[in-house]
């Protein structure tokens, strides 16, 4: 049998489609930390660039207390096998890989910072930039410093076969603003230095001090875009600024959301599009005074700076602490796909998915976060040549993930939570920022540590190779806790029947039953059927195998239910300092029981218990007067949702 696919609402393909599902995992790679950076090679291996050891469970930003941290740098097949792993080590240095690309020489370009002090102001932070060949051996490697405090976050090849890095530089480190400034350096493909300009408008994070991420790219007239965050009607709003091939200004514009105090918003990624558009990724908060900190963002600006879309996005249920997007690609159909950055404001426990279309319309949308399997933060993420995607993040307490998901973000053994729309208020302000140069360039030793495999599969590979297309295939609510499915085909060749299966956890499916399919036609069939038996669980997967009158079978792509029911939403905290005691407040689609537990910065569990809800809103009310005043970490779950945030206390 063979079908056609056109995803009305979902996914858009022009002609006869027919192609085998690709590969999915979750995978650990426990000598790494973090994995910052993912791309494909020769459609058929990825490269991982991060660090070892080098931070906190729930933090990205800030200075390891060790003494010494390196540079992990790893690639794996198709299905997450390593095929080579690098350890680049300084002695007594503290070193992290924030930005790897592929090179036009087969090789990888790698930026990021180093230093060697445990102390604050952090002077010794300098820039790295690190030439390998195709199987991660060091061609070069280099340092860039002013004496004072520089760190590394993007590098991209440029058309000359050159390098453009993008940095953060403070004159004086124990300042929050006012002599901070934005680092751009071009060097040709040897690393030498062609050009450096420091541009003063971004500021430092206030939570962690340390400086906040700044993105370059390179545009079509050989210019550059460049984004971040800077000071202006808030301690944090995004900007961008554009350059022209030697890094002369051509104008620089920060975005601001509203006149409320305690309002941030970060730029995390920017791109050029085919049309010449700009797409801002990144961070703004929803409403700060109610904890719903950082939500993912989407800014489109024409070349010129106008605005011309803006996106903010919330998750189902709604989470404080969402991070925001940090990075967007351009994809084969003329979309977009943007992954979230788990861990800004202390957090880094979600793995946010968005696919758009064009005009930047939710096609779909994927949230996989602290639901017992993993926790996962991402910092970048790419489609696949075989029509999947890929991202890279860390799993608390753990080590670097890898993860690769189906055409629609899926993977079998976790189930996601989705994004909803919401659009902001953004105006734009005209900046004039100082730019000064000034920089040293120095060739950097690096040792290559030896290592051996050692991932392991917290998701375990799995491909199908049957031909899979559809029209369309939906789920939705029916009465009586019935789900009703529809499906149609555009044509069918010798199809016997189909059987309708259904699973929980997306790798064991069951049969739920039969319906008779058309046989031989060119007409577009529709077809139904209700699955009638209750299913107390939040996520419901199912899907279709259709048997040909040969005996022939054929599976179709996995569609995925969500029962509100089963779900809660966190509404608030609240401390009350005169009786000491902390509460959580949480609206329940259900009756029943729910888990609670409260962990300290190092992630110890101060208190953990259980708690009948109902189906109204609950609170949950914990005994503070043991607790030394501080930060702390609270998480609630059921069988099938998980909730967290931070209290202050």
């Amino acid at each position: 049998m063979k079908f056609f696919i056109c995803f009305a609402a979902l996914l858009f393909f022009g002609g006869d489609v027919s192609f085998a599902q690709p590969s999915t995992f979750l995978k650990m790679y426990n000598k790494g930390n973090s994995g910052y950076s993912v791309r494909e090679l020769n459609g058929n291996t990825y490269v991982v660039a991060g660090g070892t050891d080098y931070y906190y469970n729930y933090n990205w930003n800030l200075m390891s207390p060790l003494l010494s941290t390196n540079i992990h740098l790893f690639k794996t097949t198709s299905n997450g096998t390593l095929i080579w792993e690098k350890i680049f080590s300084s002695l007594n240095h503290r070193t992290i890989a924030t930005w790897m690309e592929p090179c036009n020489d087969g090789g990888l370009i790698v930026t990021g910072h180093i230093n060697n002090e445990n102390n604050w102001p952090p002077d010794s932070n300098d820039i790295i930039l690190i030439k390998t060949d195709a199987n991660g051996a060091i061609s070069w490697s280099k340092t860039f410093d002013t004496g004072k405090d520089e760190l590394g976050f993007c590098v991209r090849q440029t058309n000359d076969n050159g390098y453009i890095i993008s940095g953060f530089h403070d004159a004086a480190p124990t300042s929050l603003t006012g002599t901070t400034y934005v680092l751009l350096i071009k060097t040709d493909s040897n690393g030498s230095l062609l050009w450096e300009k420091k541009y003063q408008i971004p500021v430092r994070d206030l939570d962690t001090a340390e400086g906040l991420p700044v993105l370059v790219n390179q545009t079509a007239d050989n210019g550059y875009v460049v984004t971040g965050t800077t000071a202006a009607s808030h301690a944090a709003d995004v900007f961008v600024f554009r350059t022209d091939q030697a890094g002369n200004l051509l104008w620089a514009k920060s975005y601001e959301h509203d006149a409320s105090f305690f309002r941030f918003s970060l730029g995390l990624d920017i791109m050029e599009t085919q049309l010449g558009d700009l797409v801002i990724a990144g961070a703004m908060d929803k409403n700060r005074i109610l904890n719903q900190f950082n939500y993912p963002y989407i800014l489109q600006i024409s070349s010129v700076g106008t605005i011309i879309n803006a996106k903010i996005f919330s998750t189902v249920p709604d989470q404080p602490f969402q991070s925001g997007f940090s990075s967007v690609e351009e994809t084969s159909d003329g979309g977009f796909f943007f992954t979230g950055m788990g861990g800004y404001s202390d957090f880094g426990n979600q793995a946010q998915f968005l696919k758009t279309d064009n005009l930047f319309n939710m096609q779909w949308s994927r949230v996989y976060t602290m639901d017992g399997i993993a926790t996962m933060g991402s910092r970048s993420g790419r489609s696949t040549s075989d029509g999947s995607y890929i991202f890279t993040g860390k799993r608390q307490f753990s080590g670097t993930v890898l993860m690769k998901t189906n055409n629609m973000g899926l993977l079998p053994c976790k189930n996601p939570t989705d994004l909803i729309e919401i659009v902001p208020s953004i105006f734009v302000q005209d900046r004039f920022p100082t730019v000064i140069t000034g920089i040293n360039s120095t060739n950097l030793v690096l040792s290559t540590l030896l290592s051996a495999e050692d991932t392991s599969t917290i998701c375990p590979v799995i491909v199908s190779s049957l031909p899979i297309a559809l029209l369309t295939f939906t789920a939705i609510a029916a009465e009586n806790n019935a789900v009703q499915l529809n499906w149609q085909t555009a044509s069918e060749i010798n199809s016997n029947h189909f059987v309708i299966q259904k699973s929980f956890d997306g790798i064991k499916y069951q049969d739920l039953g039969i319906v008779k399919a058309a046989g031989t036609t060119t007409f577009v069939q529709n077809y139904s059927f209700i699955d009638e038996n209750y299913s107390p669980t939040e996520f419901i997967y199912y899907r279709l195998k259709e048997i040909d009158f040969n005996g022939e079978q054929t599976l179709s792509k996995v569609v995925l239910f969500h029962n509100s029911e089963m779900s809660f939403t966190l509404i608030n905290t609240s401390v009350d300092y005169s009786s000491q005691v902390i509460s959580i407040f949480f609206s329940s689609g259900y009756s029943g029981t729910i888990s609670y537990y409260l962990t300290d910065m190092l992630g110890q569990v101060i208190f953990k218990g259980t708690q009948p809800v109902e189906k109204v809103k609950n609170v949950i009310e914990i005994d503070a007067h043991d607790m030394p005043k501080g930060a702390y970490f609270f998480t609630l779950n059921n069988e099938s949702n998980s909730e967290s945030g931070k209290i202050f206390y």
